[in-house]
């Protein structure tokens, strides 16, 4: 490496500070917009030469303007420049039909933060920017209904500015026009909104055109433009949206950023009231409106829609401010706008970082390895049933810290890059870490924000060395970690059992385990799991990592923890579905919690209140509705034709509640007749039961427990019946 620092590569290179946004301007620039400290935005326009990375016998193929050798014996060792974007593209077109291998970034101003070493928002914190929520009330929620309109639109940003823009005595175009000036009067770097991509601004946008209406949001007077379907990655599931942009600006979507948030999939739902719900945050006086009453609302109590749109933009605005600051600070570390690091992979972000350190060294590039199979984490369940009260230990940051320990890294980085960056993030985590337990208020969110920013790329490392597109992967590399993992997860395991815990369910860096009875405190506990980490390898530290009531163990990765706060939460795909009908998940919640604080007596009392509910009709609507994300396939799939007869019309990208007939059909939730199908209902709710079978050993019992009931059931002859118990000892 050269004699820069390697903090300096973690930033980028150049040290220019208060960038808000970079714009690729199609005249063959970009335009770098900076917030001054006076508020003021001011910009200048940089010329672009676009480039991408090629095999030498690339150079010979196409037209450039520039082709600098590299330095090393790395495969991919040209960087090729041209004149501007479509000779780029042609390019990468002929590269692609000779077989020639190459790297390229798809997007401009990627490979203008790569080569210069800018990043956004240096010198700024997360509450610098101006950031503008957004929140709309409809008539409908398809734009293009006959009868679709928007009734209102709410507005606040972190300045201190509220307002809802009402069609009460005005048009729809007029306040439309005035949504765009209130843009350009308040100029926000930002734009949020929950589900923003899939409805607002798709609604927003179909309005303006049924009007003939130009939104010009952009920094330079654009409107927005639609990129299509796009996905969002969250974890280990790959989401469609809408993707849309606006010129000299940033989206967040914050139902995507609060599924980051719940990394641990804890939420039942990402919804925006759900999700502010669960986090313990929603304001006493909240007001509360179902989707399905707002149009009637609005002709009978205006004031009160007013009041709930407010209270959306207000709640928007707190899952930012819990959710988005990992992606802020990561923008100041990535070569990637704010908006592009919201929504992408964590492959592609090490790729990032990997690539700018190695072009700013001149230095050539290797070729992704061929993909194949390596192992996984060590998961088993080596307990069925309930337990009080549980703990959990985790080794903190498992394969980053055996990297760091074992000095594993891949074998292409002759530069020595890779780990001296893992290292210098878990270095600056931990003092982020710090300095979050000694300060309040801001700057304990600042620095909460910045080590989980640290702490999601420090836990990308690994997976990178697995990612079949990592330039760097190395699948040797990544199996050491993973095995290595493997036998310190199950060091833990047997020295939970030599101090007399019963160890539960085994998840990767992970361990639910029942202490011993004279453990009967926090303290006493913390001080279980330090006495365990004290005898592990020097580099690898075991913390305690919560304490519950109790725990239902069902199968891997499936179970339901009770919280000292007496919160539940509900994992895995066997307890928790957001496909599932609101009755079902209820169920579920509720016979968890009989089985954990009561008896299988009082979770089947559960279950015949909800079979009850069920067969005497007695549910809101919204309870028997599922909902449903419409894709690609929903309406070429023979698999989906009952789905797709309930929602023609709607667009990809759409999430609609739907619910079973009497006559087996489905049917949007809007379209609700009474007629649901009480029998399927019934059913689902005796399957959702069996998802508790593992905790019984007598298959009578459990029959007992959850009889199967249909719509002629006498339920009170059901109730009448003898415990199985009694019935032994009858017979």
């Amino acid at each position: 490496m050269s004699t820069l620092d390697i903090t300096e590569l973690l930033y980028g290179h150049d040290t220019e500070e208060r960038i808000v946004a970079v714009e690729f301007t199609r005249q063959n620039h970009v335009e770098v917009f900076r917030r001054l400290a006076d508020q003021s935005v001011v910009s200048e326009r940089i010329p672009l030469r676009p480039w991408l990375i090629a095999e030498a016998a690339g150079a010979n193929l196409v037209e450039s303007t520039e082709v600098i050798e590299l330095a090393g014996d790395l495969p991919l060792n040209r960087r090729i420049a041209f004149e501007h974007w479509a000779a780029f593209r042609d390019a990468c077109d002929r590269l692609r039909a000779t077989n020639i291998n190459f790297h390229r970034l798809n997007h401009p101003v990627d490979q203008y933060l790569t080569l210069s070493g800018r990043t956004h928002f240096k010198g700024l914190t997360f509450d610098d920017l101006v950031r503008l929520q957004i929140d709309l009330e409809t008539t409908s929620l398809n734009p293009d209904d006959p009868d679709a309109r928007i009734l209102a639109i709410a507005l606040s940003s972190n300045r201190g500015d509220a307002t809802v823009l009402e069609t009460g005595s005005r048009t729809e175009a007029e306040i439309l026009d005035d949504l765009t000036a209130t843009i350009q009067r308040l100029d926000p770097d930002v734009i949020e909104g929950h589900n923003i991509y899939n409805f607002d601004l798709p609604f927003l946008l179909s309005r303006a055109r049924a009007g003939k209406l130009r939104l010009t949001w952009g920094r330079d007077g654009s409107e927005p433009r639609e990129l299509g379907v796009q996905r969002f990655k969250a974890g280990a599931r790959s989401v469609p949206f809408r993707a849309c942009a606006i010129y000299g600006r940033h989206i967040i979507d914050t139902y995507q950023q609060i599924q980051r948030y719940d990394y641990s999939g804890e939420m039942s739902s990402y919804g925006l009231k759900e999700s502010v719900e669960a986090i313990g945050l929603t304001k006493p006086d909240r007001v509360f409106i179902p989707g399905d009453q707002i149009a009637s609302a609005w002709e009978h109590d205006r004031e009160r829609v007013i009041a709930y749109a407010l209270d959306d933009v207000y709640d928007v605005a707190l899952l930012s401010d819990l959710a988005t600051q990992t992606e802020f600070y990561q923008s100041q570390i990535l070569p990637r706008t704010f908006q592009r690091v919201a929504v992408g992979g964590p492959g592609e972000k090490i790729n990032a970082l990997m690539t700018r350190v190695y072009l700013h060294e001149g230095h050539s590039l290797p070729l992704p390895k061929p993909p194949r199979a390596y192992p996984g984490g060590y998961t088993e369940v080596k307990r069925v049933g309930v337990f009080r009260p549980v703990v959990k230990c985790d080794v903190e940051s498992l394969y980053p810290a055996i990297m760091l320990a074992d000095r594993i890294g891949p074998a292409s980085d002759v530069l020595g890059v890779f780990l001296p960056l893992l290292e210098v993030l878990t270095n600056r985590r931990l003092h982020a870490k710090s300095e979050a337990r000694r300060t309040e208020g801001a700057d304990r969110a600042r620095w909460t924000g910045i080590q989980s920013s640290f702490k999601v790329l420090i836990n990308s490392f690994s997976g990178y060395l697995g990612y079949n597109r990592a330039l760097f992967n190395d699948y040797d590399a990544v199996t050491r970690i993973t095995l290595r993992g493997q036998e310190l997860i199950q060091v833990v395991v047997r020295e939970l059992e030599a101090l007399g815990a019963e160890p539960i369910e085994i998840d990767t860096d992970g361990v639910y385990f029942k202490p011993p009875e004279s453990i009967d405190d926090l303290d006493a506990q913390e001080a279980f799991v330090a006495r365990i980490s004290s005898r592990l390898p020097a580099g690898i530290n075991l913390a305690h990592d919560g304490n519950y009531r109790g725990m239902i163990s069902l199968r891997t990765k499936n179970y339901a923890l009770l919280g000292v706060d007496d919160r539940l939460i509900l994992k895995g795909s066997g307890l928790r579905s957001r496909r599932d009908e609101l009755v079902l998940r209820r169920f579920l919640h509720d016979a968890a919690l009989a089985f954990i604080d009561q008896s299988e007596d009082a979770a089947r009392a559960v279950y015949l209140a909800f079979a009850d509910a069920i067969q005497a009709r007695r549910l809101e609507p919204s309870d028997i509705a599922h909902s449903e994300t419409i894709t690609e396939k929903t309406f070429t799939s023979e698999s989906n034709k009952r789905f797709a007869s309930a929602l023609e019309g709607e667009r990809i990208g759409e999430r609609v509640l739907v619910y079973q007939r009497a006559d087996g059909e489905l049917a949007r939730l809007e379209d609700y007749q009474h007629d649901e199908d009480v029998n399927y209902l019934l059913r689902r709710l005796n399957d959702m039961a069996r998802r508790f079978e593992p905790l019984f050993s007598d298959t009578q019992l459990f029959d007992y427990v959850f009889p199967r009931v249909s719509l002629q059931t006498d339920l009170d002859a059901v109730r009448d019946a003898l415990p199985v118990r009694q019935m032994m000892l009858f017979e």
